[in-house]
């Protein structure tokens, strides 16, 4: 079976899906993947082969930086707080992935038709997928990678997606599709039906530095905004994050990559440790808590490596991602400025805390994998569309 991944660009669409393509490979299947940007880089690093479909394309202009890094925070709290009212992606975010999908949909089509796949999994907002398995009429599945089932969604943003059909001589009309959760049902929210699969965390590999690699000499907290938050919003609200580690008997890790600037932060304390870009997947095997933006591939990585989470949200999806730290009792959801020295002490030593989220990994390690999924999509796509 030949099965394309077709993913959006960004580190957050495609490193969920890299569990499920190994998976294939390591049955016998032939998997491809169809994307661009960052993706491109992080599927090849993953080992698998990938064509670019919107090579030199700068999507920055879609989502434009306006205003302060304050100001932009501020309208990302006021989308977060819509999606979590109507735990639904809104139509605004819908309406700038059609202009992205038409930047991805002729190559991606043009390929897919040379290519010959039987089965096309996609990034939950790549309609370019719901275009191409309509083309040649196979099944989608989509490749969940945040707690909302939204079982709704391919419909709603098909009407987005239709000048893109239109110009390409597709008819606009959604094909068979299957929807995947990465998370098991009592994790999920919202509305619709899919598959629930044992997530499989990827950050892209790494070289372990020394400090990381030797015994640590006293608790580790890593404190990280993902890939988004830090561009948009900046890293100043993490100075009472600083100020409640100062004199805390144990070592954060400040991981906000490479390109952040950290001088808004001011003196950092003695017992902080600022890094480059280290892959998540290195670290959390160390942790005894984190401290994260809420964001769903955050969350559930950690969940399944039984650290505690003191998740601050801070837009699109993540006060659901935080409400179900802790409604499942893993950790804690605060604003920046609630945050004090009592708070950090909890995070690595409240014990009910720390017993919640050990059981929560059992469970996660505990469910079916993409392994599992293998023989169901073999059977999915022998019933053509």
């Amino acid at each position: 079976m030949r099965v394309l991944f077709n993913v959006s660009p960004g580190l957050d669409h495609i490193y969920p899906a890299l569990g499920l393509a190994w998976a294939l490979r390591t049955a016998g299947h032939e998997v491809a993947v169809a994307t661009t940007g960052v993706s491109i880089e992080a599927a090849v690093g993953a080992g698998l082969t990938a064509y670019d479909v919107a090579p030199g394309v700068d999507f920055s202009s879609i989502f434009p930086k306006k205003g302060t890094p304050a100001e932009r925070a501020t309208a990302m709290r006021a989308r977060g707080e819509e999606i979590t009212k109507s735990e639904e992606t809104p139509d605004f975010i819908l309406e700038k992935f059609g202009q992205i999908n038409d930047l991805m949909a002729d190559r991606t089509l043009e390929f897919a038709r040379n290519w010959n796949p039987d089965l096309i999994v996609y990034s939950r907002l790549q309609g370019t997928a719901l275009l191409t398995a309509r083309a040649l009429g196979i099944p989608a599945v989509e490749n969940g990678y945040s707690f909302l089932r939204e079982g709704n969604l391919p419909g709603r943003l098909l009407p987005h997606l239709a000048p893109t059909f239109e110009r390409l001589g597709v008819p606009l009309e959604l094909p068979t599709v299957q929807p995947v959760y990465f998370a098991p049902e009592k994790l999920m929210r919202g509305e619709g039906e899919g598959w629930p699969m044992r997530f499989v965390p990827h950050h892209g590999g790494g070289v372990l530095p020394e400090w990381l690699a030797a015994p640590k000499e006293r608790a580790r907290i890593v404190v990280t905004l993902g890939t988004i938050v830090p561009g948009v919003a900046g890293v100043g609200s993490l100075r009472s994050v600083l100020d409640a580690a100062d004199g805390l008997d144990a070592e954060l890790v400040l991981a906000l990559g490479d390109k952040v600037d950290l001088e808004p932060l001011g003196p950092l304390p003695s017992n902080v440790r600022p890094v480059g870009w280290t892959p998540l997947s290195t670290l959390l095997p160390t942790l005894d808590g984190i401290v994260h933006h809420g964001g769903a591939g955050t969350t559930l990585a950690s969940a399944h490596a039984g650290v505690p989470q003191l998740a601050m949200p801070y837009g699109a999806d993540n006060w659901i991602n935080a409400g179900i730290v802790e409604a499942a009792g893993i950790g804690f959801n605060l604003q920046p400025e609630e945050i004090n020295t009592g708070v950090l002490q909890a995070l690595v030593s409240d014990g009910t805390v720390r017993k919640a989220a050990a059981v929560l990994a059992e469970e996660l390690a505990a469910q079916p994998g993409p392994d599992a999924m293998v023989q169901r999509l073999v059977e999915l796509a022998g019933k053509r569309s």
